[in-house]
Order: C-alpha cells, then sequence, then structure tokens
C-alpha cells in the first residue's frame, strides 16, 4: 500500500472554477490550472481532477499540465476513473480513483502498476465487504448533500460514515456537499480526509478559502 497524506484533498474540473476567478487572458483551464499549482506549492495533500463532457483529448491535455505543475511539490496528483490517461501519464500521476460503475479495481490494478495507488467510491455500506485488497483507501459520500454531482447518491449523513469508519482497515476520505465547518465534526469520528470542490474552487476568494481549509483539515 502507498501511504501518504489524504488530509487535504481537492476535487475539481474547469466546470467548478468561479468565473469571477477568472483573470484577464484567462479561461477557465487555466484558472484551475494556476490554482492548483498555487495550493500544491502551499501545502495541499492531493489534487483529483474530474472533468464532465471533456473529450479525452482535452482532458489528456489538462492532467498533463497539472502533472507538470506539481510533480516537484508533495501534492500527490489524482486522475478520476480514466484509467488510459493514468497509464499516458504515469510518469506525473501518483492516484488513480474509480467509481463503483468504473473499471473493477482488481482489473485497473494490473493495468496500473504498484506504483500507483488506487481509490474507489463507496456510497452505501454493502459495498465495503467487496472492497478488494489492493484499494489503497476509500471516498465515503455523499455525505451532505451536494449539487457538485449531478449523479449523485443520496447524503448518508455522519452515523453512516462513523458506522463505515469503524468497519474498515483503511483510510476514509468524506466527500460530497462539504463546508469547512464540517471538518471539525468529520476529524472527530476519524476521517483522515477531506474532499472539498465549491468550497474552495466555488468561492470568490479561493486562495483565502484554500489556507482557512489546511487550518482546519491538516491533523
Amino acid at each position: 500500500m502507498n501511504l501518504y497524506k489524504l488530509n487535504t484533498y481537492l476535487i475539481a474540473g474547469p466546470e467548478n472554477i468561479n468565473s469571477e476567478t477568472v483573470l484577464k487572458n484567462e479561461t477557465q483551464e487555466s484558472t484551475l490550472i494556476r490554482l492548483v499549482s498555487d495550493f500544491a506549492n502551499n501545502g495541499l495533500d492531493v489534487f483529483q481532477l474530474r472533468c464532465k463532457d471533456f473529450s479525452k483529448k482535452e482532458f489528456y491535455k489538462i492532467a498533463e499540465t497539472i502533472g507538470s505543475k506539481i510533480i516537484n511539490t508533495e501534492c500527490k496528483f489524482c486522475i478520476n476513473d480514466d484509467v488510459d490517461v493514468t497509464i499516458q501519464l504515469k510518469e506525473k500521476v501518483n492516484i488513480l480513483h474509480l467509481g463503483q460503475d468504473d473499471m473493477h479495481p482488481t482489473k485497473a490494478k494490473k493495468m496500473i502498476g504498484d506504483h500507483i495507488s488506487l481509490g474507489l467510491s463507496i456510497t452505501d455500506i454493502s459495498q465495503i465487504y467487496k472492497i478488494p485488497e489492493i484499494v489503497d483507501y476509500i471516498g465515503v459520500g455523499p455525505v451532505y448533500k451536494t449539487a457538485s454531482k449531478s449523479d449523485a447518491s443520496k447524503a448518508m449523513g455522519i452515523s453512516k460514515v462513523r458506522n463505515i469508519i469503524d468497519k474498515v482497515q483503511i483510510p476514509v476520505v468524506a466527500i460530497g456537499g462539504l463546508q469547512l465547518k464540517n471538518i471539525p465534526q468529520l476529524k472527530e469520528i476519524g476521517v483522515s480526509g477531506f474532499a472539498i470542490i465549491s468550497a474552495i474552487f466555488g468561492e470568490q476568494d479561493p486562495k483565502s478559502s484554500f489556507e482557512k481549509y489546511k487550518k482546519l483539515a491538516k491533523f
């Protein structure tokens, strides 16, 4: 198992960028790249790239740029779902994160190799009994109601997350509708990482929000 910090765990694609944070001569893609690079150089543990409605070529281009920008930082680069892009950028990618409807983790692991870690989404407690041993951590949620993922499952709430933590032996990253104010309570029940999207990238001042997030999330 590849072990590293998961405390500050940001997820985004260009569609999650607040248009008010796009500078002159920037696109939402270049704003995302700028912000991720800034966060990676200021203590971000993991960044997961998740782009909706992008072609494989477009996704690869953004992933390659972000991977190059943060490769010399402590931040781990995670690709959402896309096994092909993960393999193509294997020197720059640290984690592949899979959903319940994506490629089976065992098959994906054979393709990506041992040096890339594997995360798996858990949306119901029944799924924890089928987690392959090669999975390094699980993303559990949505904890709260979320608008960031149109096909998200029903919010499970704190008690179910605690129940899952009690039953598994690998780190749990909470995801889905998290706001900064939720972090202390999630810490208390044993959550290892706090996956945030809109509470950072949707804000008018993402850098200030990230500093607050970092102080709350770090152990």
